[in-house]
This record gives C-alpha cells, sequence and structure tokens, in this order.
C-alpha cells in the first residue's frame, strides 16, 4: 500500500512552486552536469530559489526538529570560531570556514520547503533522473573519447572527483530502491523497464568510477533496507556506526585483502594510502585534541590530501569533543526517525547509513562546503527534521 508522502500530489508548476521546482532543476543539473568550478555557485542559486520560494518562512513557526536542527549547527558554528581564534586564523580563511555552516543551515530551509512543495516520490523521481542523464553524458563522452572501460572514469558534475561522484550517484540508487518498495503491486512492465533504464548506466558508471568506499557503503545501505525490522532510534544508530565500522575495518585489512584476491595493483586492487593519512591524522589530533586544526588546515603533501574519514576528519578539524557533540546529535535524529512519516524515515535511514559508510573511507569534513554529500547526507536529514504530523508544514502558495 502507498505511504503519504510518497503518494503526496505532485508539485503544482506555477506560482511559488514553479520557483521552487525551478531551484531544485537548477540544483540538480548543476550538481550532475556542470563542471566543477562553475557548480558550486549554481547549486546555491537553485537553494536560494527553493527558501525564497517558501511562503510560510516568516510566518509560521518552524518545525521544532527543525530548530533544534538549526540551532545544532549554530553551536558547531560558534565552537569553530572558537577554535579559529584559538588557532589564530587569518580572518578569510576563517571566514570562508564559517560561511560553510551558513550553507548547511540553507540546505536545511530549503529542504523543508522541497518536501513541501514536491513531495519524497517527485524527489526521488528527480534524483534518479538527473543521475540517469549524468550517466548516461559520461558513458557517451568516455566512449567517444576513445577511452577503454578499463580505465577509471570521472562523472559529470560537481564533485570534480571519481569518490564523491559515486556517492553522489548512489544517492539516485536508494532513491530508485524507495520509489520502487512503494509501487502499487502487481508492478507493470512498463515500470519495471522504466526503472532499469535508468539504473543501469548509473550502475555501470558507478562500477566505472572504482570507488571502492561508496560502493561497499552502498551495498551495506541496501542490505540495511532489506532487514525485517525497520532501523530507527537506537537500531539505526548502532546500524550506521556499524557501517562506518565496517568501512574502516575493510581499509584496515586492506593489504592483506589484496593479497588474498589481488594478482596485481590495478583497477580496484590498487593500494590504499588511507593507513599511512590516519596514522599522521591521530598524530594531528593528539596534538589538539580540543578544538583542533579547524577546517582552515591544508595538508602540504601530494599524498596526505585530507583524512580520509569523517570521524577522524572532524576530530581533525573541530576536535574530540565536536565528534561526541555530532554522534550525540545523530543518535537524537536517529530517535526522531521514530516518529515521522514511515516512507519518509525509510529513506533518511538509508541515507544515513550510506553517509556512515561513505565517511568510513572519505568526507573528511561533513561540514564543508557544497557538494554531492548535501544529497545523501544533509538534504534527507532536512526532510526528516522538517516532517509534522498535520499540515504545518506544507508551504504551497
Amino acid at each position: 500500500m502507498a505511504l503519504p508522502l510518497i503518494s503526496a500530489p505532485l508539485p503544482r508548476f506555477v506560482g511559488r512552486d514553479a520557483i521552487c521546482v525551478a531551484g531544485f532543476a537548477l540544483l540538480l543539473s548543476a550538481a550532475y552536469l556542470i563542471a566543477k568550478n562553475t557548480s558550486a555557485k549554481l547549486m546555491i542559486a537553485g537553494l536560494v530559489m527553493i527558501v525564497l520560494s517558501d511562503p510560510t518562512l516568516l510566518r509560521e513557526r518552524l518545525p521544532r526538529a527543525l530548530m533544534l536542527g538549526l540551532a545544532a549547527i549554530g553551536g558547531l558554528a560558534a565552537w569553530t570560531a572558537l577554535g579559529l581564534v584559538v588557532n589564530r586564523a587569518a580572518p578569510g580563511p576563517a571566514g570562508e570556514a564559517l560561511a560553510s555552516f551558513a550553507l548547511l543551515a540553507l540546505v536545511l530551509l530549503a529542504g523543508r520547503r522541497l518536501l513541501a512543495c514536491c513531495g519524497l516520490r517527485f524527489i526521488c523521481g528527480a534524483l534518479l533522473a538527473a543521475a540517469a542523464l549524468s550517466s548516461l553524458l559520461t558513458l557517451a563522452l568516455h566512449v567517444s573519447a576513445g577511452l577503454p572501460f578499463s580505465e577509471r572514469l570521472m562523472p559529470l558534475g560537481r564533485a570534480g572527483n571519481p569518490i564523491p561522484a559515486a556517492g553522489g550517484l548512489c544517492v539516485a540508487l536508494i532513491a530508485a530502491v524507495v520509489l520502487w518498495k512503494d509501487a502499487p503491486r502487481p508492478r507493470s512492465g512498463q515500470l519495471i523497464a522504466l526503472v532499469a533504464c535508468a539504473i543501469l548506466p548509473i550502475l555501470v558508471v558507478v562500477a566505472m568510477t572504482q570507488s571502492r568506499g561508496p560502493i561497499l557503503a552502498a551495498l551495506i545501505a541496501f542490505a540495511a533496507m532489506l532487514l525485517p525490522w525497520r532501523a530507527t532510534g537506537w537500531r539505526l544508530f548502532m546500524v550506521a556506526m556499524l557501517a562506518w565500522g565496517a568501512i574502516t575495518a575493510l581499509i584496515v585489512l586492506d593489504p592483506w585483502l589484496r593479497s588474498l584476491i589481488c594478482t596485481d595493483a590495478m583497477n580496484f586492487c590498487r593500494p590504499s594510502a588511507r593507513m599511512q593519512i590516519w596514522t599522521t591524522v591521530v598524530e594531528l589530533v593528539g596534538q589538539r585534541p580540543v578544538f583542533g586544526l579547524t577546517p582552515i588546515f591544508r595538508f602540504d603533501d601530494p599524498v596526505l590530501v585530507h583524512a580520509h574519514n569523517g570521524l577522524f576528519g572532524t576530530a581533525m578539524f573541530f576536535g574530540i569533543p565536536a565528534v561526541i557533540a555530532a554522534l550525540m546529535l545523530v543518535f537524537a535524529y536517529c530517535r526522531h526517525l521514530e516518529r515521522i512519516d514511515p516512507s519518509l524515515s525509510y529513506f533518511c535511514a538509508s541515507m544515513l547509513i550510506f553517509s556512515f559508510g561513505y565517511m568510513g573511507s572519505d568526507l573528511p569534513n561533513p561540514f564543508s562546503f557544497v557538494n554531492m554529500h548535501y544529497f545523501f547526507l544533509w538534504l534527507p536529514i532536512a526532510f526528516g527534521l522538517s516532517w509534522t504530523a498535520g499540515k504545518a508544514a506544507d508551504a504551497r502558495g
């Protein structure tokens, strides 16, 4: 049986709804189709359009969970500002670091408006369509350039790197599962063909990125989506932490695993330098455990590009107290998902599990500047925090 938010009517393409949908289209096209140097500004413009299309923003009280989420972002920004002062950061880089938190607040407000205007079904369908189009164009360019399928692929879009690009495409695969799960039974042959045509190029491109972390994180998320019990509350928190721990552990075991299954150091069998990176990160955390090195810190090394782990990187940038606070907030969010619409909770929980698995090998700063993690981490969080039982969240106008 179809669930309420999935089955909500499609947006009305008039008035403020039209502006909201246009902003969402700009956000998706910039993220999935436009090159890195230009896409960030367009993604921000899309978020601003979505928020400005909300007629209730200054007239109605925000949902309590969303207000607490915004307060949490403000608290983390204040902690970061204190760390920047302690570390005597220059005003320019410090301002850029704090601007990331303002953008996260914008994402939370945009998520509220987007969910109320479009509904989860439209959002998932749009994500799937954008990712499929991006994948098809990526494959066409790859083939037209005469490149072999064994060569590591760089998808189109904002990411500018195969790893976050694969993460952004995995969002669409999770969205496809959510849509498929909700589809009326028996499912028509037309629906099966449509979904297959959408996910096939995405699967091919994700595989060709050879990004092991996002692929394993997606597999863990899909496995969790098949669990017989609802992954919310403390169960969801434990599954998310297990996803992070599993990917982290696989990297620790990487040399041994490659010795068992690999005959060369090519493609999926290429060696990982993450253990070397993590050793350095742990040393840096030990030097400044309270406030961290702040987000303005950069490695001056061709191998040590960044911390390559969400929790280790958060400790390095913001300090150990910030990691503890962030995990407490995640636990509170998991508990909140117990009380919201089941279909929306299913979507948000799946994205959270994927995000934590992804952070086992990448996303060193979950609070960083606009990138593909907005789609698999922050927008789903915004959707979960924005849900209300009645029509108070309906921002149609």
